[in-house]
């Protein structure tokens, strides 16, 4: 029984560290502000994050540490949420699954 579990801990071990290795910290700034935009021969004012909307992909892998500062330059208080993660350990998550 010894001689399995030893070969077992091992691989996950090595499995864990190679998961380990390739994580990287992936960080942006979103920069929250009012911007006029032309939509229909009409101006229009929004609320985007660095100037686009939808606002900017943040593109990370498995296991990577994401950090987004965000700097609220709009008159108006305003929460970020996310869409397309699977966030463990809570409701919040939109991932249909």
């Amino acid at each position: 029984m010894n001689l399995c579990v030893f070969p077992l801990a091992w691989d996950f071990a090595l499995l864990l560290a190679c998961s380990l290795i390739s994580a990287a910290v992936v960080e942006h700034t979103f920069n929250v502000a009012d911007i006029t935009v032309q939509r229909l021969c009409r101006q229009q004012l929004i609320t985007a994050a660095n100037r686009t909307l939808p606002g900017p992909t943040i593109n990370a892998r498995e296991g990577d540490t994401v950090v987004v500062r965000v700097f609220n330059k709009s008159p108006y208080n305003l929460t970020i949420h996310w869409h397309g993660i699977l966030q463990f350990l809570t409701l919040w998550s939109h991932l249909l699954q």
